[in-house]
């Protein structure tokens, strides 16, 4: 990775779009360039860079994608592995750019998201959850396990969100449902402990 682009990045992830766009063109990165321009709201430029590479770059494809999602355009569909990599980050850099309408149409597209990736519905709650919106992440927790009813993870994401909301005796019940599934899965494990440590806790104030 040269240093140019190691700088774009720096810039990127510190949301100073506009500098990071600078770098990218030296380096004629245009799924980057795609992808400030978007986050700067500039849409047509966005899609001028994606369809430049849309034939050889699969995330550039989905670019485009996002690009009629965000407008409830659901035309063409993504393929399993690009809703797997992309739709969680996606709906994450609309959130924490404030970009909220955007991140509402994206997930108002779920059920089309779903049928080129089923998983679709947790990807969008543990996106939701790392963003703070608990009730919402725990919807799409349960409309992931209505079709993966034996998801670790899913219970692990719905585990977390109870007890953030302070709700511990359904996080640690969720949390044993975890471990039914799968015993040794260390996460779970983990926070368990978190769980049973916040309990503990509780009782000793009282």
């Amino acid at each position: 990775m040269t240093k140019i682009e190691l700088k774009a990045k720096e810039h990127f992830y510190k949301k100073e779009y506009n500098e990071a766009l600078e770098l990218f063109s030296k380096i004629n990165n245009n799924y980057a360039l795609g992808l400030c321009n978007l986050l700067l709201k500039n849409e047509k430029e966005a899609k001028k860079f994606w369809s430049q590479n849309k034939k050889h770059c699969p995330a550039c494809q989905f670019g485009l994608v996002i690009l009629d999602l965000i407008k409830l355009k659901m035309n063409k569909q993504p393929s399993f592995f690009q809703t797997r990599a992309q739709l969680e980050i996606y709906l994450n850099l609309f959130l924490e750019n404030n970009l909220i309408e955007w991140a509402e149409n994206l997930i108002s597209c779920c059920d089309f998201l779903y049928r080129s990736n089923p998983e679709s519905y947790k990807f969008i709650a543990r996106a939701l959850y790392s963003n703070g919106y608990f009730d919402l992440a725990i919807t799409f927790c349960k409309k992931s396990l209505r079709l993966f009813y034996c998801d670790p993870e899913a219970f692990l994401i719905l585990s977390q969100c109870h007890f953030l909301k302070n709700d511990l005796k359904e996080a640690l019940d969720l949390i044993n449902k975890v471990l039914d599934i799968v015993s040794d899965y260390y996460p779970a494990i983990l926070f368990k402990k978190i769980i049973k440590d916040k309990i503990d806790e509780t009782h000793n104030k009282t």
